[in-house]
């Protein structure tokens, strides 16, 4: 009895451990095997592994060539960046020259003093050549101070030189930058001649930089006499312009009541002899340029419609400047002394300080 007993725990104890062993077991994949779905199973499985992902195409036109779309950048100097690196890029430094372009140093002032070159100041006022301003203007707040003298003769009303002393002209000038693009500045011509009153006007100068490098300025006679307005255009080694003088009648002569002879600043006269009558030029050209022959020494040249200059300008640190020049004769120097009697001579010397 108590042998089969025995028999009897064992079999309930195997019987227990199976029972937990079948819980244990995870019979979901047999599912279709028991629910008689296998053949279904299979060939879903098989359809599946038919089917044939698609693959991305990528667009190739977007695609660009690193090397050839870029840029110098002079804050990063020696390096390239892409354009599509919009953080980085600042307006124009696409267009600027890499450092390793080699610029001539007496070049650099077509590029960096275009705008506001520090030229010194014109025989007849204004930053520009010896007779002719330019297109550039005086910074804001600067200031120009300029002396230029020029010797002339003097004739009597038979055309006979005076030779009794030695005659000249001290102009002075000064020029300020009001504000960015607008120079203001005034002259006026002092002369020593004591056989006339000749009339020497002071003359107010205004430049205005309407757009890049086109500049309208005139010369307004403070006294009776020729106005003048002209507008130009270039860079620091050569810049051209066209104008007008206006506000003087023709000048009559009569040997009884002469009217005192006006002289305009740009342009030539004209003179009739069969009628005694005579003006200045309506309409003139001008054409000017300082040529650097180093960092201290430009060669200058200009045409103011009438007569031409060709001479020199020493610059020390942008603010001394020393000129030295020869003026050829023009018009005026052609008139007899009965109605002209002063003629200038061919070489005038001077200086400006600018600060």
């Amino acid at each position: 009895m108590m042998k089969r007993k025995n028999i009897i725990i064992t079999a309930t104890a195997m019987l227990l451990v199976l029972a937990g062993s079948v819980y244990a077991l995870d019979l979901r994949q047999y599912q279709g095997y028991l629910s008689g779905n296998r053949g279904k199973a299979a060939v879903k499985q098989e359809k599946q592994s038919n089917e044939i992902k698609e693959i991305p195409i990528v667009e190739q036109n977007n695609i660009r060539d690193l090397n050839a779309d870029a840029y110098y950048v002079t804050s990063q100097e020696n390096q390239f960046i892409p354009l599509g690196n919009t953080q980085t890029q600042k307006d124009g430094e696409r267009y600027l020259i890499p450092a390793d372009t080699r610029i001539p140093k007496e070049l650099k002032p077509l590029l960096v003093e275009q705008r506001t070159p520090r030229q010194g100041l014109a025989l007849n006022g204004g930053t520009g050549a010896t007779l002719i301003p330019s297109p550039g203007v005086l910074e804001p707040d600067k200031t120009a101070i300029g002396v230029q003298v020029q010797t002339f003769d003097l004739y009597n009303i038979n055309n006979v030189k005076y030779t009794d002393e030695d005659y000249f002209d001290i102009n002075l000038s000064a020029a300020w930058g009001i504000q960015d693009g607008v120079e203001i500045g005034f002259d006026k011509t002092f002369a020593n001649q004591d056989h006339y009153d000749l009339e020497e006007p002071l003359y107010f100068n205004l430049k205005y930089q309407a757009t890049g490098n086109v500049t309208l300025g005139s010369s307004i006679n403070c006294n009776s006499g020729y106005h003048s307005a002209w507008v130009a255009a270039g860079v620091p080694v050569f810049w051209i312009g066209v104008g007008g003088n206006f506000g003087a009648s023709d000048y009559r002569h009569s040997y009884v009541t002469p009217p005192k002879f006006r002289r305009a600043k740009y342009g030539g006269y004209n003179y009739n002899y069969n009628t005694g009558r005579g003006y200045a030029d309506e309409f003139f050209f001008l054409v000017g340029g300082l040529i650097p022959l180093n960092d201290n020494l430009r060669f200058v040249y200009d045409f103011n419609g009438d007569r031409f200059s060709l001479g020199f300008r020493f610059n020390y640190s942008n603010t001394v400047f020393i000129n030295a020049s020869y003026i050829s004769n023009g018009d005026y120097e052609n008139l007899p002394g009965t109605i002209a009697h002063r003629r200038n001579r061919n070489f005038v010397m001077g200086g400006t300080v600018a600060f």
